[in-house]
């Protein structure tokens, strides 16, 4: 294993380590503290823990389904082609 491998999969560790843990604090802490609370100011309104990870999860199969559209219709293409 190259030590880019391990320099991009540890990037890539504390990336999603991170975003777990904010997003926990996010959603579990901070609708228990006073909305005056000096931790407030490092989080975004409630509203958007639901429409951050929606917003992702359909981009994501979005791009899912481009892709596989795009891969059979080249596979048929190459079939026609034969």
């Amino acid at each position: 294993m190259s030590t880019l491998d391990r320099l991009v999969g540890g990037a890539a560790f504390a990336a999603a380590m991170f975003i777990f843990i904010y997003f926990t604090t996010w959603t579990f802490v901070t609708p228990f503290l006073d909305e005056n609370s000096s931790l407030q100011k490092y989080f975004l309104p409630h509203e958007f823990a639901i429409y951050l990870p929606a917003t992702l999860l359909i981009a994501g199969i979005s791009v899912i389904i481009a892709f596989f559209i795009k891969a059979t219709s080249q596979s048929k293409n190459k079939q026609k082609a034969k």
